[in-house]
């Protein structure tokens, strides 16, 4: 029994601190991250749109940061990070051909529904 409850304290502090470590990486391991599963999910990314979509995806996790730490208004912030979320697609959108960026929107939806 005493064994069972360590165990069961000791992943929860390991599920908790992975939720910490995630909402504590910096932009570039942000941008790195989402390009990776964008690379890993939409067909025919070539080197160049890589690194454009890895420049587009630092500046978004750096404009997410420095809402969620300046705006106070829970809602405010919800719209503010919507709209720099819309304003990437169209970013990504441009790069993109028209079924690379479908597949992309797929991908957008799946991490939404995990949020």
């Amino acid at each position: 029994m005493k064994i069972t409850k360590t165990l069961m304290i000791a992943a929860g502090l390991a599920i908790g601190g992975l939720n910490v470590s995630a909402q504590t990486m910096d932009p570039e391991q942000t941008a790195q991250k989402e390009t990776a599963e964008i690379k890993s999910k939409v067909t025919g990314i070539t080197a160049n749109e890589e690194s454009q979509i890895l420049a587009i995806e630092k500046d978004h996790a750096i404009s997410i940061r420095d809402a969620k730490s300046t705006v106070a208004d829970k809602e405010a912030q919800k719209k503010q990070c919507k709209q720099l979320c819309e304003s990437r697609d169209t970013k990504i959108k441009a790069i993109l051909t028209a079924d690379q960026y479908k597949q992309y929107l797929k991908v957008e939806k799946s991490e939404k529904k995990k949020v």
